[in-house]
């Protein structure tokens, strides 16, 4: 296999991207072939060594944090990528055979006002035994007034298309799209879905944000990783949450932007427990909320069931609400967790008694920090105070240490100080990007 791959990596001149020619021409083949490589019989290649060669050419939707803005033009960009490389299917019946299932190991739906509903059914059923991923984006640029929107035909072409598929894995929802509308629509359309889906990542706009619940009750089951971002409660919403939600096997929770209210926040955290009543949560992300929560919310969330107790990571980026018990945050939240393995904590404020309160097991910390300069440096993490953590002796488990800077200082990374100090103590320091170092001691 090891020769396959190695052949297989020197033989990527066969197939030359060539994003110049894509950029002119989106809507052709943009690669260019060897004549004579197409003569000695590229077509007779083994299926495995083909597949090596063409995944890394098939274009992907880029993943971060959260969804890179303005994503609509991210996604007909990627669209349009994804023209060509599905067009070389036509060189040959092999080539055909091979490129088919990375073709459509993750499909991208654009729903639009312009969008025709049987096209969206077509595409699911060609492609029914190969999708593992689904991206869902919808938006109602260009909708005539006083118009349904979703109209019945796109959720109904949306929900046959995704009942069409037996091994999907992933499915992400974004905007106004017509998804989980109702009970109903899952029930009638994609019940397999709750067989298989095991990551939901779902980004509702404010008046689909029933589609949240909606959504977490027909696939909580199955899932193991979800992520809601721009979640908006509203009262009614909260009044309707559901009863009978049921996540038993979710390791993997992300809230991101929003304005979740507390209330249908600890219904969702009462929610996740097993058959015997235990949380399963292994990893919490909690970032970029735009409510100020008190730091009593956050705590009781850790000591719901004893979460924190069963948490290997957890990230936390927030603005708390000015108050005598936010510079405790970091040690309260640290008791609350006594087994993480990964801590970040870009929360303000940046309160550098976080380093006498990590716990034993700590593998991976993450850090915002902020510059000497600052009026609030004294008491904040800064280079001098990740200096001295590192000459002290409670590292313990620790193996790494990423520190960002608060306003981006791009000289971060080669601070004199920590370069120096990381010398001395025997750790490693390169540049992470984006103003952040990675040290690893």
């Amino acid at each position: 296999m090891h020769g396959i791959r190695r052949y297989a990596e020197s033989s990527l001149v066969i197939l030359t991207y060539n994003h110049n020619l894509l950029m002119q021409m989106p809507a052709q083949v943009s690669y260019k072939l060897d004549p004579n490589l197409l003569r000695a019989g590229l077509s007779d290649l083994p299926f495995e060594l083909l597949d090596l060669i063409f995944r890394p050419l098939c274009p992907t939707l880029p993943r971060g944090p959260y969804l890179p803005l303005p994503w609509r033009q991210n996604i007909r960009s990627i669209l349009c990528e994804l023209k060509p490389f599905a067009d070389l299917r036509l060189v040959s019946t092999t080539f055909n055979l091979a490129i088919t299932p990375i073709f459509f190991q993750e499909a991208i739906i654009l729903i639009s006002p312009f969008s025709r509903p049987e096209r969206i059914t077509e595409f699911f059923r060609a492609g029914a035994s190969f999708v593992k991923s689904v991206v869902i984006f919808g938006h109602t640029e260009g909708r005539r007034p006083g118009t349904q929107w979703p109209s019945n035909a796109i959720k109904e072409a949306l929900g046959q298309g995704l009942g069409f598929l037996t091994k999907l894995q992933n499915l992400e929802c974004h905007g106004e799209h017509g998804a989980f509308a109702d009970t109903l629509w899952f029930q009638t359309f994609a019940p397999n879905l709750a067989s298989t889906v095991t990551s939901l990542t779902i980004t509702p706009v404010y008046q689909f944000q029933a589609g949240v619940y909606q959504s977490i009750q027909s696939l909580g089951a199955s899932l193991t990783h979800l992520a809601i971002v721009d979640w908006v409660g509203r009262v009614k919403e909260e009044i309707d949450f559901p009863t009978t939600l049921y996540l038993p096997n979710l390791t993997h929770l992300t809230l991101q932007h929003g304005n979740p209210p507390p209330h249908g926040l600890q219904k969702l955290f009462a929610s996740i427990k097993d058959a015997r009543g235990r949380t399963p949560l292994r990893s919490l992300s909690i970032l970029d909320l735009r409510t100020n929560y008190d730091v009593e919310v956050i705590i009781g969330l850790l000591t719901t069931d004893r979460l924190g107790e069963q948490l290997a990571s957890l990230r936390l980026r927030l603005s708390l609400t000015k108050s005598t018990k936010a510079a405790e945050f970091p040690k309260v939240v640290l008791q609350a967790c006594p087994n993480l393995k990964e801590f970040s904590y870009a929360t303000r404020p940046v309160d550098r008694g976080i380093f006498s309160y990590l716990p034993p097991t700590l593998q991976k910390l993450e850090v915002t920090a902020l510059p000497p300069s600052h009026i609030h440096a004294s008491t904040s993490i800064t280079p001098q105070a990740i200096a001295a953590f590192l000459r002290s002796q409670n590292r313990q488990a620790l193996q790494a240490v990423s520190v960002r800077s608060l306003f981006s200082n791009p000289g971060m990374a080669v601070d004199p100080l920590l370069t120096a100090v990381c010398e001395e103590v025997g750790a490693k320091m390169s540049d992470g990007g984006n103003g952040s170092a990675m040290i690893v001691l």
